[in-house]
């Protein structure tokens, strides 16, 4: 039952951002996550890295699956059994010796030993081995928990995201989920129900944008008999139907203009009022979500400031897709084996799989826009194409390959940092186009870094190189691509993927 006026409960209380648990991150070592195999059920196991040597091969070593045991070697008909040799050096530099195997590493071919750099690690560097497997090589994987919340994810960013809801779902004030569309706001909602004091209460969820502002009022707070014309009977609002539980507003930001200070009187006062009836008190934990930028559409007064403040009590970010590493394959492999007949799951005996490594490849470096919800539609397009006994393309995926070599710019920089032309170039050659470093120095991202350097007339693209050039300048420099990378002034990946698209 409702609580009388005078005995409010306080869902409005306001906490600071939570920190994730210490124990929640990652530990960070090195791994190689098996990102794609004939043999779709086995996509996720690992082989860490320690310092000194590994060598793989069909036969050796041993990986290690999800629960920690031994899940065999590679056991591959068509992978050689010439081991390639991968050498953990000190700084979590690696170094891999192809030995005359047919190895790519995002996409170029490796000829002799091949000199990878922490930074390319921090953000995975995709390596193929024999055209049929790919190893994500990573410092932000770690399979332990990777199922925990209903959350599904083993990337350091899905750790953290655990962590914080952990943090969050004591909360008593508003919490806002704040991500890109298709990110999975809402399962972040439900894991806070689920994990928190009123998982034993309702969970109520609303797409704001969705109600129309002429009844939103009614819709939110209730009505009651006759309170206009068509009220033939009391109906309780979305906030009532919550009561002892969570109310999850999806696409905030959409909420009509008349609405938002209703909202925000409910906030305040932990109290609501339904068109023609008596304030009553409500216990609800209040979650809202957005992909937008709600500060920024404050300042703009498209958005009530003092609501955002309030709903932002405290703030979850959930991570794209394209942040979460090997994340992608394991999830895209697990809706595949649900969605196919064991045969075509697992085609380890087929010289040409239909799923082509070239393909996990490459999705593992597109942007994916539409996050899970797209990913979880390309598994669908995959399992058709696998059941109509076809092979998979990129064209019908609806992927672009290599999408880095010719990045659109995106808007959604921040406002506020002045990054002109002369200190991106003077950063990006003092940190040898590496560009994660580069991102670092100038307190940015790598998604705003990739705008500026879209957006720069100044800045050398990867498309942009000639093969003729490329050959010079690599037979000068006894082939170290980093060194070619820094003297022709684009990235040590542009200049792979450019490498690749001129069969270099």
């Amino acid at each position: 039952m409702l609580s009388p006026v005078g005995n409010r409960p306080r869902f409005v209380e306001t906490t600071r951002k939570p920190r994730a648990h210490a124990d929640d991150a990652p530990p960070r070592t090195l791994v190689l996550v098996l990102a794609h195999h004939p043999a779709l059920a086995r996509i996720g196991e690992t082989i860490p890295l320690r310092h000194g040597l590994t060598e793989i091969a069909r036969l050796a070593p041993s990986l290690v699956d999800s629960d920690g045991r031994d899940s065999g070697p590679l056991d591959d008909p068509f992978v050689s059994r010439r081991a390639i040799r991968i050498r953990r050096l000190d700084g979590d530099h690696v170094e891999l010796d192809a030995d005359g195997v047919d190895v790519t590493i995002d996409g170029a071919p490796v000829r002799g030993v091949q000199r990878i750099a922490a930074d390319d690690i921090a953000r995975g560097v995709a390596i193929t081995l024999c055209g049929r497997v790919v190893w994500w090589l990573t410092s932000d994987h770690d399979p332990r928990g990777g199922d925990a919340l209903g959350l599904f994810g083993a990337s350091g960013a899905m750790h953290t995201l655990r962590g914080e809801i952990r943090d969050a779902a004591s909360a008593r004030g508003p919490i806002l989920v704040h991500g890109e569309t298709g990110a999975g706001k809402e399962l972040v909602a439900r894991a806070l129900h689920a994990s928190g004091a009123r998982a034993g209460g309702p969970y109520v969820g609303v797409n704001v944008a969705a109600i129309p502002a002429a009844v939103a009022a009614a819709e939110l707070f209730g009505h009651e008999r006759g309170a206009f014309t068509g009220a033939t009977e009391r109906r309780a609002g979305y906030f009532e139907r919550a009561h002892g539980g969570v109310l999850f507003l999806d696409e905030i930001g959409e909420l009509p203009d008349a609405i938002q200070p209703i909202l925000l009187r409910a906030l305040e006062s932990g109290e609501i009022q339904p068109i023609g009836g008596a304030p009553r008190a409500v216990d609800a934990l209040i979650v809202a979500a957005t992909d937008a930028d709600l500060e920024a559409a404050a300042r703009a007064g498209r958005f009530r400031m003092p609501l955002f403040y309030r709903l932002a009590a405290t703030v979850i970010d959930v991570p794209p897709l394209r942040e979460r590493g090997a994340d992608l394959a394991i999830l895209l492999a697990r809706w595949l084996c649900e969605a196919l007949p064991a045969a075509l799951a697992d085609r380890t005996a087929d010289p040409e799989p239909w799923l082509p490594a070239s393909i996990m490849q490459a999705l593992l470096r597109a942007p994916w826009p539409g996050n899970v919800r797209q990913l979880r539609n390309v598994a669908l397009r995959l399992a058709a194409i696998a059941r109509a006994g076809r092979v998979a393309t990129l064209d019908a995926l609806g992927i672009d390959d290599d999408p880095e070599l010719d990045a659109p710019a995106r808007d959604d920089a921040p406002r506020d940092l002045a990054i002109d032309d002369d200190r991106l170039v003077a950063t990006l050659r003092a940190h040898r186009f590496q560009l994660g470093r580069t991102a670092d120095a100038l307190g940015i991202s790598r998604s705003y870094l990739d705008t500026l350097i879209a957006r720069s007339p100044r800045v050398r693209k990867a498309k942009q190189l000639e093969r003729d050039e490329i050959v010079a300048c690599a037979s000068e420099l006894d082939g170290d691509l980093d060194a070619v990378a820094a003297r022709l002034e684009v990235s040590p990946r542009g200049l792979r993927l450019r490498m690749k698209q001129l069969g270099l």
